[in-house]
């Protein structure tokens, strides 16, 4: 069984996806541009981490000629409101580094590559059945909006590949996530907003009251991180992925209202106070994950409640495990 190779690996999403792909039996060669594989992938024994700079296709090559995958997942990217501020370092980086990617898989015939996209792409759905207060699932065949640097340098990364595919024969997968959640976004000051609802677990996490004075109604697709990480490992696993893009959501939208409500009931006596109405952002939805079912197999393993419970759970093990407040 050749080894899966995975960027990325020290971050959030990166590292489940490792963990997840471990407990299946699947080697793991995981590489990142730490020196060492970080926090996030603590206790993991007889880890092969690579450190790689997805800007250098040299590396790049080396490593893939060394360890021979059929698949590899490119889960790295600079995030934050930073390099929307400073598209050049986007585009080297996230739009460049995903373009070396898909060069050296092609040099050195790599069969699959599956890389991390977002829902993000999806706006001006106001006045639309896929608004407040309907939600009907977006599926991946709607048209983007593409207003930021970070979305602009996604979408150009899934055309890329779909390029690399006609031209070369390179199979990809495109895994647009939701608003996704996760322990681990509780335990790291992150250059970008989390947004309100991990700003609600977080405060949950660490005992501290949370009010918002207004977006209780927004919807959204809460996705936790596992079913990303399950989503991302059916891409790389599947017979085939015909589409190119997948959803991965939980397919359908939920409340922060409903989500105060399922966290006043998972820790009784939690100081949340959730106003009515919608927050500032225009683009939030649900997603359409039925191609992702049909074709590699996708299926979200958690509800908002189960999510919702093991991330808290998690938060606990880490804090105890790190010695310090998230």
């Amino acid at each position: 069984m050749k080894p899966i190779v995975v960027t990325g690996a020290a971050g959030t999403v990166g590292s489940h996806v490792v963990r997840t792909l471990l407990a299946g039996g699947r080697p793991v060669v995981a590489t990142d541009q730490l020196p060492e594989p970080g926090v996030l992938l603590s206790g993991l024994d007889r880890l092969d981490y690579r450190r790689m700079d997805i800007c250098d296709l040299s590396q790049i090559v080396a490593i893939i000629k060394d360890v021979g995958p059929e698949v590899v997942i490119h889960m790295a990217a600079l995030v934050g409101d930073w390099y929307n501020l400073h598209p050049l370092a986007n585009l080297n980086t996230n739009l460049g580094g995903t373009l070396n990617m898909l060069e050296a898989c092609r040099l050195m015939d790599v069969k699959r590559l599956v890389f991390a996209s977002t829902w993000a792409l999806y706006g001006g759905l106001e006045g639309t059945p896929h608004s407040h207060p309907e939600y009907k699932p977006v599926p991946e065949d709607m048209p983007p909006v593409l207003v930021r640097p970070y979305e602009i340098v996604k979408y150009s990364c899934e055309r890329y590949a779909a390029w690399y595919r006609k031209m070369y024969g390179l199979e990809f997968a495109a895994v647009r996530f939701g608003s996704y959640y996760a322990a681990e976004r509780m335990l790291q000051v992150e250059a970008r907003s989390s947004g309100a609802f991990n700003d609600m677990i977080r405060a949950v996490g660490n005992g501290r009251p949370y009010r918002l004075e207004a977006g209780g109604d927004q919807g959204f697709d809460a996705v936790y991180v596992k079913d990303c990480a399950a989503g991302v490992t059916a891409a790389a696993l599947a017979e085939s992925t015909p589409s190119g893009v997948y959803n991965i959501g939980a397919g359908k939208a939920s409340t922060l209202l409903e989500a105060a409500a399922v966290l006043r009931d998972l820790v009784p006596g939690i100081d949340i106070s959730v106003g009515p109405g919608l927050l500032q952002a225009k683009h939030y939805c649900a997603l359409d994950i039925s191609r992702a079912r049909n074709e590699i197999g996708y299926d979200p393993g958690f509800s908002l409640r189960e999510g919702l419970a093991d991330c808290l759970s998690e938060i606990k093990c880490w804090k105890t495990r790190l010695g310090h407040r998230c």
